[in-house]
């Protein structure tokens, strides 16, 4: 009963906080100024062009009410309110109660079930909260949110029974709360016993093949073959969910028969037509063995908008042979030559 009359008071005392353009309440300080500046971006983008209030609350106290909280934020605070409906998103972090809550408005449960609400929890957010990257975590989330919203991510490519398998609740009414720990350190990367099947490959072809098994089987040793040894060091220090590598993987599926393939002095472009805006090109480079993808350039020199769409962040590199027959515009998205 304490811990319920503390969270209406601490409620109380977020809503007198969370007032005109505030998206982002960090009671906690867990975010940096440069994470919240983007994240700030990234909400007022969402909402202008895809008609969705994200907002996001992080807690300085364990709360022991999370749902019965952020339902109250919800209603009182009027988060959606600045949608033509009732489209809000509460992302409600409680660090020290180890529970996280997404709250749904009524006018977009249709798009995000709670089944898909607990599994982007703890398939997406989950990882990244435990290696103490809060922001992070919150910015890798919208993007699946926004993938949903666009109709990017199909429902039958998740299984919302292993979702809701480690559900702490699973709400009837818009949303979902999971257990989650955060700051515990860095998320384990398990090797492969056995890693003959993904090493170099002996076409640029083959080589995506082979990725996608890896995005399949949720395989995330950073020492693969199939790797370039840029990329096996960019893998140690990157994190990499199932949520993404879902995602990624219903991409590849859906895009792979498109791919078209250039190869010039030992490296190769595998690009998708313009109209598939979500799907970037693949960076390969040939090495011992075979070709090996070369995600550490990917990473460097692409980008992706608010939409998921992507865009080249540099016209100067060596993987340029593979746009000759296109242009880009001033922001590095991808056009067709007049």
């Amino acid at each position: 009963m304490r811990g319920f009359l503390f969270c209406v008071m601490l409620g109380l005392a977020l809503l007198l906080a969370a007032c005109g353009d505030r998206y982002i309440d960090d009671r906690a300080g867990l975010m940096s100024a440069d994470e919240e500046l983007r994240l700030r971006t990234f909400q007022k983008k969402l909402l202008q062009e895809l008609d969705i209030e994200l907002q996001v609350v992080v807690l300085d106290d364990a709360c022991g009410d999370l749902d019965s909280l952020s339902a109250q934020l919800v209603e009182q605070h009027g988060i959606g309110k600045r949608t033509r409906g009732t489209r809000g998103v509460l992302l409600l972090v409680d660090p020290v109660g180890r529970q996280v809550r997404m709250e749904i408005g009524y006018d977009l449960e249709g798009i995000f079930p709670d089944a898909f609400i607990g599994y982007i929890e703890q398939r997406q957010m989950a990882p990244f909260f435990e290696a103490g990257r809060l922001g992070a975590g919150i910015e890798a989330t919208a993007e699946l949110v926004v993938g949903k919203a666009l109709g990017a991510i199909d429902e039958a490519g998740y299984d919302p029974s292993a979702a809701a398998g480690g559900l702490a609740h699973l709400s009837g009414g818009g949303g979902a709360r999971s257990a989650v720990d955060i700051g515990i350190g860095v998320v384990d990367k398990p090797l492969l016993e056995d890693a003959s099947a993904f090493g170099a490959q002996s076409s640029p072809e083959q080589a995506l093949e082979a990725y996608l098994e890896v995005l399949r089987g949720h395989i995330k040793d950073p020492g693969l073959g199939l790797y370039s040894p840029e990329t096996q060091d960019f893998f140690r220090q990157w994190l990499v969910t199932d949520a993404q590598q879902d995602n990624e993987r219903r991409k590849l599926e859906s895009h792979i028969g498109q791919g078209k393939v250039f190869q010039h002095d030992g490296r190769a472009v595998i690009r998708f037509p313009l109209a598939e805006t979500g799907a970037a090109p693949y960076f390969l480079v040939w090495g011992d063995g075979g070709w090996m993808l070369d995600f550490a350039s990917m990473h460097k020199l692409i980008g992706f908008n608010h939409r998921n769409q992507w865009h080249l962040r540099s016209l100067d590199h060596n993987y340029m042979f593979g746009f000759v027959d296109w242009r880009f515009d001033r922001h590095g998205f991808p056009c067709a030559k007049p």
